[in-house]
Parts: C-alpha cells; sequence; structure tokens
C-alpha cells in the first residue's frame, strides 16, 4: 500500500482530478500487490435543485454527495481507469453496466471506448462525464424521450448473438404465440472453466415436435487450437422468442421502468417476463421445450437463446420501432429439464445485429430508411464487382448481374472475389456473374446472374425481365464499345444506362451518365468525352498514348487474354471514386435536366484522383431516311452554339463550316460534336456560300490527330437567311462530296424555323433528303 508502488501518471491523474469544479476530495491512493490496481476514492458534489438540498438526495436516490471508486489498471495511461459506484446505488437507472464489480454498480458513462477518451480528453474529460452523468442521474434524464428508449448496455458482455432486430421487432404485430428458431452457435470454456456462446440465432422458423428434437438440438467437440487453451463446441439449437399480449382492457402491455440485466436463474428471468407481460407465454414456451426435448436423452450440453420482446413507451434509440430486444443464453442439459430447472443459469447476451440492408446502409452513412433501388450491373469483372461491393457494403448492390465470362486464375489479380482453391472450381463451371451473386447475397442482398452475352441480350430482343422497366439504371463496366452500342441501339427499356470505363493503364476514368429520357444517350456521352479531350490536349496524350493500352498478356502456354495492364490498387481508386458517384446519385437522384460526363485522372504520385464533372445537354435530334432506313441526327450543344455564333457574325448573307464527330453504322446514328470554321477564301453572299480550301485539309487532319481519329469531317453546314430547303445547288455540292467519300456525308442546313438534314454517299445515288424538322 506504499505511496512508493503508485506509478507518477496516477498521481498526476489524481492531482488534477482535484482542480475539476465538481470533486470536493480525492482519496489516498491504494495499490493492491495481487492485482497491480491502484484505487483511489473521488468524491463528486452533485449540484441537486433547492428543492431536494434538505434530503440531501434526488427522488432518484443521487446523493448530493457521491464517491466513486477509480480503478488504474497496471498499464495506465494506455488503459483507463475502471469506475464503480457505492454498493448500494439504485440500479434501475439507465446506463448503468449489467455487470458489478465487487458488488458495486458501473456507470456508463460515454458512448464509446472509454480509453479513447482519455487519450483524447485526459482524466479532465473523465471527470467532465462523470460529473453531468450524475447529474443527470439525479434528475432522471439518463433518458430522453426526444432522442429514445435508451436499450441495456451489451455491448461488454461475454456471450453474444447475431440476430436480425427489424424482424424479430416486427413479429409483436402479429399474434402473440411464441416463436422458436434454428440457432446455431459456437461454445468456448476457458481455462476456468467459464463458458461463453458466440451464436447466430436465424429467421429459419421451426415447428417443434417431439419427435424433431434430436436433429435440431445437438453439439459435438471442434478441435483446439494448439496456441489456445479454449475447448471449442459448435452447436446448433433453438431460440425462443416470445413477447405479451395485449391487457384485459385491448391495450398494449408497454413496461416504462428501466431495470438492469440483473438475471442469473430461468426462475428470475421468468419474474422479469411477467413484468414485460409475457411471463406466461415465456412459461408455456420452456414447457413445451421440455416436453419435446423429456423423451430423448441428450448427454451433452446444448445452449438456447431466449428473447424477450419488451414494448417500450417511445423508439428505442437508433432504431424505427419501440421494441427493445433483451436477449440471454441459456446452458442445459435433458435431465436438468426433466427435474426442477427454475434454478438452471442464465446469463444476459449482447445483440448484434445480423447483416441487412438497414444495418449496412447506416453504417455507410446512409439512411436506412430509404428504398432499394433496384439497377442492372452489365460486366463482373475487375471494376464491376469492386463497384459492385463497395454499393452492396452500403446497402444497395445490384439486383441483376449480366455476364457470360468464367473466373480464371488470372482474373484473381485484380477481381474482388477470392478465388475457391477446392478441386471443385472448375474454372468453366466457375462463371463471373454467379460467383459475384454468390458474394451478394452474404451481404443478404439477393442478385439474379445473367450469365448470357449482354449483346446478344439486347440485339435478339430477349425477355424484357432481363431489364426491369423499374430499374434506376443499367450500369455498363465492360468498357466494351460493342456492349456501347447495342445499348444505344435498343429500345427495349427506357432506364437510363451509366458507363465506366479505365484508360491509360488506370491514369484516367470516365463515368458517364444519361440525361433524361436518354438524351443524351451513353454514346453521346462517350462522343462528347473525345470533344472533352480535344480540349485537355495533356490528358488527351495519355489516354491515346501507347502506355496502358489494351495488350494480349499470357495467361498460360499458348493462351492470351486481351487486358489493359494495372495494379489492383488502381483499380480501386477509380473504384471507389465511381461508387461514390453512385451512391450519391442513388440517394439523391440521376441529374434532372442534363447528362452528366466525370473524367478523372490519377495523381503525379499515384495516390489520389481528381474528378472534373461536365454537364452534357440533351443533343438536338433530327430523324431523316437513308437508304430506306431510319437514321437519327444528333447535334451536340457544343456544336449548336458554334453554329448560332457564326450566324450571328454574318447578318444578312449566308455562312457555313465543317462538321466534325462520328457516325455509328450500329445504331445508324450520325453525331455532329463539333464545327470548324469556314476557310478564308470562302464565298458568302445572300443566296450562296461556297465552302472555300486554303488550309482546310490541313486543319481537319491537325483536329483528328489530336483526338487520335475519334472524332473526323462529318461533312458541312451553312445556312439559309429563309426557310427554304436545300436547293439545287446544294444537292449538286452533296453529290459531288460524296463521291469521295465510302461514308455518308452529313450536310445540314440551319434556318430560321430550325435545322434541316440530308445524306448521300456514293452507293445512294441520290442524297436523302430529311423528313423531319427540329428547332
Amino acid at each position: 500500500m506504499a505511496v512508493t508502488k503508485v506509478g507518477n501518471a496516477i498521481l498526476r491523474a489524481l492531482n488534477l482530478m482535484t482542480e475539476h469544479p465538481s470533486v470536493s476530495r480525492v482519496g489516498h491512493p491504494q495499490f493492491n500487490e495481487a492485482s497491480g490496481i491502484v484505487s483511489a476514492e473521488v468524491e463528486f458534489e452533485v449540484h441537486l435543485p433547492s428543492e431536494w438540498k434538505s434530503r440531501r438526495q434526488s427522488p432518484t436516490g443521487v446523493r448530493a454527495k457521491e464517491v466513486l471508486r477509480f480503478d488504474f489498471p497496471a498499464h495506465f495511461p494506455l488503459y483507463p481507469p475502471r469506475l464503480s459506484l457505492r454498493a448500494d446505488f439504485n440500479r434501475n437507472l439507465p446506463h448503468i453496466q449489467p455487470w458489478l464489480t465487487e458488488g458495486r454498480p458501473v456507470p456508463c458513462i460515454y458512448d464509446g471506448k472509454m480509453a479513447e477518451l482519455l487519450q483524447n480528453e485526459g482524466m479532465l474529460g473523465i471527470a467532465n462525464q462523470t460529473a453531468h452523468w450524475l447529474r443527470r442521474a439525479a434528475q432522471d434524464t439518463l433518458i430522453d424521450p426526444h432522442q429514445g428508449w435508451e436499450p441495456v448496455r451489451r455491448d461488454c458482455l461475454i456471450d453474444s448473438v447475431v440476430a436480425d432486430a427489424d424482424r424479430l421487432s416486427g413479429l409483436v404485430k402479429r399474434d402473440n404465440a411464441p416463436r422458436f428458431y434454428r440457432f446455431y452457435y459456437l461454445r468456448a470454456i476457458d481455462s476456468n472453466g467459464s463458458p461463453s456462446i458466440h451464436g447466430t440465432l436465424t429467421t429459419d422458423a421451426v415447428a417443434l415436435r417431439p419427435d424433431k428434437a434430436p436433429p435440431i438440438c445437438q453439439e459435438r467437440a471442434l478441435d483446439t487450437p494448439l496456441d489456445t487453451k479454449l475447448q471449442l463446441y459448435q452447436g446448433q439449437s433453438l431460440g425462443l422468442v416470445v413477447w405479451s399480449r395485449k391487457s384485459p382492457s385491448g391495450k398494449p402491455i408497454i413496461n416504462d421502468t428501466y431495470l438492469p440485466e440483473t438475471m442469473t436463474t430461468i426462475g428470475e428471468l421468468k419474474k422479469r417476463a411477467t413484468l414485460y407481460g409475457c411471463g406466461t407465454e415465456l412459461n408455456d414456451a420452456l414447457d413445451w421445450f421440455r416436453k419435446c426435448l423429456a423423451p430423448h436423452q441428450i448427454l451433452t450440453p446444448i445452449s438456447i437463446a431466449v428473447v424477450l420482446l419488451a414494448r417500450r413507451p417511445f423508439k428505442v434509440i437508433g432504431t424505427r420501432s419501440s421494441i427493445e430486444l433483451c436477449l440471454y443464453v441459456v446452458d442445459v442439459r435433458t435431465r436438468e429439464l426433466s427435474s426442477n430447472y427454475e434454478t438452471i443459469a442464465v446469463r444476459p447476451a449482447a445483440q448484434l445485429h445480423a447483416v441487412s440492408r438497414t444495418l449496412l446502409a447506416r453504417m455507410s452513412g446512409g439512411t436506412s430508411e430509404s428504398e432499394r433501388p433496384e439497377w442492372t450491373l452489365i460486366g463482373a469483372g475487375s471494376l464491376g464487382s469492386k463497384i459492385a461491393l463497395h454499393l452492396a457494403r452500403a446497402g444497395n448492390g445490384p439486383a441483376k448481374v449480366v455476364d457470360n465470362e468464367t473466373m480464371r486464375p488470372h482474373n484473381v489479380a485484380r477481381h474482388s472475389l477470392v478465388p475457391m482453391t477446392s478441386h471443385l472450381a472448375v474454372p468453366r463451371l466457375n462463371l463471373k456473374a454467379a460467383a459475384l451473386c454468390e458474394a451478394l447475397y452474404e451481404l443478404n442482398q439477393k442478385a439474379t446472374p445473367i450469365p448470357q452475352d449482354a449483346v446478344a441480350l439486347l440485339t435478339y430482343k430477349q425477355p424484357v425481365k432481363h431489364w426491369s422497366k423499374q430499374s434506376w439504371a443499367i450500369v455498363n463496366t465492360t468498357a466494351s464499345s460493342v456492349v456501347r452500342e447495342a445499348l444505344t441501339a435498343t429500345n427495349l427499356f427506357p432506364t437510363r444506362i451509366i458507363e465506366t470505363s479505365l484508360f491509360a493503364g488506370g491514369r484516367v476514368g470516365m463515368i458517364t451518365v444519361e440525361g433524361p429520357n436518354r438524351n443524351p444517350n451513353t454514346s453521346d456521352l462517350m462522343a462528347e468525352f473525345y470533344g472533352f479531350l480535344r480540349g485537355h490536349l495533356a490528358l488527351a496524350k495519355v489516354v491515346f498514348g501507347n502506355d496502358g493500352k489494351v495488350s494480349r498478356e499470357l495467361v498460360g502456354q499458348g493462351c492470351g487474354s486481351l487486358t489493359m495492364p494495372m495494379s489492383d490498387g488502381r483499380i480501386s481508386l477509380f473504384a471507389a471514386g465511381m461508387s461514390e458517384y453512385l451512391l450519391a446519385r442513388q440517394r439523391d437522384g440521376l441529374p434532372e435536366h442534363n447528362g452528366q460526363l466525370l473524367v478523372g485522372q490519377l495523381s503525379h504520385d499515384g495516390l489520389a484522383v481528381d474528378w472534373q464533372i461536365v454537364e452534357v445537354p440533351p443533343t438536338t435530334v433530327i430523324a431523316t431516311r437513308f437508304d430506306n432506313e431510319k437514321w437519327q441526327i444528333h447535334i451536340h450543344q457544343r456544336a449548336v452554339a458554334k453554329i448560332n455564333e457564326e450566324v450571328a457574325r454574318w447578318p444578312g448573307v449566308e455562312t457555313g463550316g465543317v462538321l466534325m464527330g462520328r457516325i455509328s453504322e450500329a445504331s445508324r446514328t450520325v453525331r455532329i460534336v463539333d464545327t470548324l470554321p469556314a476557310p478564308e477564301d470562302s464565298l458568302r453572299t445572300a443566296n450562296q456560300f461556297v465552302l472555300g480550301k486554303k488550309g482546310l485539309s490541313r486543319h481537319m487532319e491537325r483536329y483528328s490527330d489530336e483526338c487520335a481519329g475519334s472524332l473526323y469531317c462529318l461533312g458541312t453546314w451553312h445556312n439559309h437567311i429563309s426557310s427554304q430547303g436545300p436547293s439545287m445547288t446544294d444537292r449538286a455540292t452533296a453529290r459531288s462530296v460524296s463521291l469521295t467519300r465510302l461514308t455518308p456525308s452529313v450536310f445540314l442546313i440551319q434556318t430560321p424555323d430550325g435545322f434541316q438534314v440530308f445524306l448521300s454517299h456514293t452507293t445512294s445515288g441520290e442524297a436523302a433528303r430529311s423528313d423531319y424538322q427540329t428547332s
């Protein structure tokens, strides 16, 4: 007990406590030779209202001066002191731990780890929390109705059971018949012979009958690891869930008294159940359980879980329900059940939430009330699997996964799933879509694998069930231009397409989001990406450079795979940002007016990604016929703005220029992304525009070279001062120009009433005129 055995850190801590305004006395520290613990009594003054001062205590039993014992462990200040109240302190108060320390109640002064509080705020922080707790305990405000009902602390118990709280709470709305569910557990017995149970209470209901008891209730010993002294047993049995019926008046039985978990036997548990209004239900259920097991001699002990569902006066903190789960475990043998089992030991258990969308959404910063949006993932490869699991861990994984590829050994380098090592893991049968859906199932989210080619599903109009009209979006992670074109060409669904891609060995990433009514569509946005790159030449050199291009990598002797080599970490950097963006769109909605293009670039040190967001307005769409087929002309806003600016520069005369963009034969779409100004030798009159030639070829070549040929010359445009269509001169020019091109040439006319367009090429003979005009 010598002071010399009390460390300097403890002495400094106690000296600091004396300076706290609520501390009136700090006792002499006492050293325990056996445990190495230093204990000191600290007296706190509790400021009571004037009407309580004469009695020197509050109606809750908190005195004007409360003495707490601070037990400092040997490794203080790495470990915090343990606090305990006087032995006769009122335990029927919230925020008290369910155990005693040498007969003394333990207050729960901080919602978190005391060690963190000590490191962040020191001993004065612990003193502040203690004084605050005592003041609220005196005023009976430890439970705030606006915050919710404070459940009994269960996060520090040695036994734990995973249970779906929402599902169990929902039972109370039904009849009051007890429910039995399968209970799987691991029993651990330490070197002192003390048991602990760690189990899972499933939602798999069991119709308990005497002839079904033995297969349900059994336990077997497990091999004990060499580095532990624990004895381990694996078992399966039952969990019993009971709740109260309504009172004789027809109203629910509500318990508004906070009671600590002091039960140690089944007899005491029955008394607690009676207070909750479900004593009869618990007794009947236990008697039925005894009757079912009585004919069978189960020699090994088994553990059962018991859940009392208590109605509280208001919602339990952190939930949407006023039902509190009071959970216990009971270790029992058959012969004990056949005798007076009132003295069988009962232990309160920590209730841990089962993996659910609600839990995942809350832990990810979302709201558990929001609906899970249904969406389809195309591509279950490296990028797709990461995005799917990121969103699934936020509670919003895909409902359908489309991919016809199989998992092969080389995929392991970057795929989110860990490969099977069993001899049964036949590569040809290990489909990516199915494997990813199995992983989603482990996150309690059901997804349907569609191991088919996405292009075939779209091209041959497979059943629409694969593409639900209720889907929030379809996310394409394949980086396949063929899939993109198939998605663009289809009219099977109105669902908007989101595309994610990586370029240049994972140095550049892209996200595109279609606009309302799929305008701009996913191919329009890809064309916009090329236009964006031409305005950022340094970035264009990275994207279109030789480094990081798709190459054929050997994955076996004589076997290769077309891929873009990059590390898993680099993919993960981009996948994280893409997933966060998708999660935000799921929560806040897709863009209401425009499409969006997001371009991300890896920092020079490779540690971060900088994203730029570009709003892409809808394109001006002109429908036309060409070679007896329906075609569409999409004029991007960039091109429309430049045309209008050029016309405004030349009032009273016709003017024009060159159209730059892309042509898709697959979707029969011409995308006019940009324009080039007319050469200086062009002729402009009130009735005619003649495009000059000076420097035009060089200008067009430089433009295309800057974006690696992704955008190229489509044809020309000019304006008419009046609302007339193409003149004979226009058609003659079209025929002459088309002789030099194998792809259709585009001729766009801007009039006061809108745009007109016609196409021509060498195989058509005559230029086809637009049969639709738009402003």
